[in-house]
């Protein structure tokens, strides 16, 4: 008897056995993991090790397989698992057996209980513009939780966030923000990419509406501000979209209407072309030659705005006093860096983040959040509506000097 059990003891160390959960009446083993991930055993060790030249996708593959399965490394492997949403937990073992979760879900039970404390945000943004902004936002709340955030850009490609989302689980991540910088619903990340993963959307929402999304009020703001252009006593208010097939344009546009029908007015034009300068100032002197009466303009992102007020003054109209001019973005780039100021909308991106990241840690203990939430965007009251608002301008040194004072 005591030849037989040193015979299966040196069987289960070259088929690679860890301290795994009963399978079967067996431990789990390394050769188990690598059928699971359809790898070779030496291909899993070197997943599990943290070694050799595997692709984030093959290393991730074996470590969500080896936390489904509850396989631990004994103190006699000298490599050890140095992953630390894997590393030998009682927890892994206890979540990959516990009755009525199925295969499927398990890898998100075992993450319930091992947090590397690591979250990922994707963001496709290419000038950090909104991406920056609600990083910083969303680093308020997850620091307060002793969660730190890793950005990567996918530049809008989805095979490029795919491969990013593969890196940052295989570096342990408890979840994902998804950055989008159009407003446009954005399909869902596969199950097959998140593999259990809790995403919260930004910016721009998922089309599932069992998703968790955080969006700006574009609606509110467009009705806010036909509200505000007629207690000026505007009457004849000109709308000057961007292209038409963005959800941006067409929510500011819904809200716009919603007041005009609210107070029984209607807009001497409604214009769709495109987010520049150029248009803006191309379709003011088109909407003053054909409307003499033209006394404002609501544009639908600053640039459009910057580019109205330049046109209204050089065929000599006077803004605020003769055409009162509304943006939306609060770009400072447009909005405070030349007289008149712009008053515009400021798309509260950081509070986007800070939402984003508490829903994101609510899923991260369980709780997750559906469907889409709409942050509201104030409005910032300047020059371009009010003469007497004298503001100062703002250079980018001067917001450096600002933020790092």
């Amino acid at each position: 008897m005591r030849g037989t059990a040193s015979n299966t003891s040196s069987a289960s160390d070259a088929d690679g056995r860890g301290d795994g959960d009963a399978r079967g009446g067996r431990r789990v083993t390394l050769r188990d993991v690598a059928e699971a991930a359809s790898v070779s055993v030496a291909t899993a060790s070197k997943a599990l090790n943290g070694t050799g030249r595997l692709s984030a996708k093959t290393r991730r593959i074996v470590q969500t397989a080896a936390k489904e399965l509850g396989y631990r490394k004994t103190a006699a492997d000298s490599d050890g698992y140095a992953n630390p949403a894997a590393a030998g937990a009682a927890g892994t073992a206890g979540a990959a057996a516990r009755p009525g979760v199925p295969g499927a879900n398990r890898a998100a039970a075992v993450r319930q209980t091992q947090r590397s404390g690591l979250v990922g945000l994707i963001t496709s943004d290419y000038n950090g513009r909104f991406s920056l902004p609600l990083l910083m936002g969303a680093e308020n709340t997850l620091g307060a939780s002793n969660h730190a955030a890793l950005l990567m850009s996918s530049h809008g490609r989805a095979a490029l966030e795919r491969s990013h989302i593969d890196q940052l689980a295989a570096h342990g991540v408890d979840g994902l923000i998804v950055v989008g910088d159009t407003s446009n619903p954005r399909p869902p990340l596969k199950p097959s990419t998140t593999m259990g993963l809790p995403v919260v959307y930004t910016y721009d929402p998922s089309t599932d509406p069992a998703d968790c999304s955080v969006v700006c009020d574009n609606v509110g703001a467009g009705a806010q501000a036909i509200e505000y252009l007629l207690s000026l006593r505007r009457r004849y208010i000109a709308v000057i979209a961007g292209p038409e097939d963005f959800q941006a344009a067409h929510d500011r546009v819904k809200g716009a209407w919603r007041t005009f029908t609210l107070y029984d007015f209607r807009p001497v034009a409604v214009l769709y072309d495109s987010w520049s300068e150029e248009w803006g100032e191309r379709v003011a002197r088109v909407l003053v030659d054909r409307y003499p009466h033209l006394d404002a303009i609501y544009a639908l992102s600053d640039e459009i705005a910057r580019g109205a007020v330049r046109g209204l003054l050089a065929i000599g109209k006077r803004v605020p006093q003769d055409v009162a001019v509304i943006g939306h973005d609060n770009w400072f780039v447009f909005c405070s860096n030349a007289h008149p100021t712009l008053t515009t909308f400021d798309n509260n991106i950081a509070l986007i983040g800070k939402t984003a990241a508490k829903f994101l840690l609510d899923a991260i203990r369980g709780h997750p959040h559906r469907g889409v939430t709409a942050v509201e965007c104030p409005m910032i009251v300047r020059e371009s509506t009010e003469p007497e608002r004298r503001t100062a301008l703002n250079s980018s040194d001067r917001i450096f000097r600002r933020n790092n004072a």
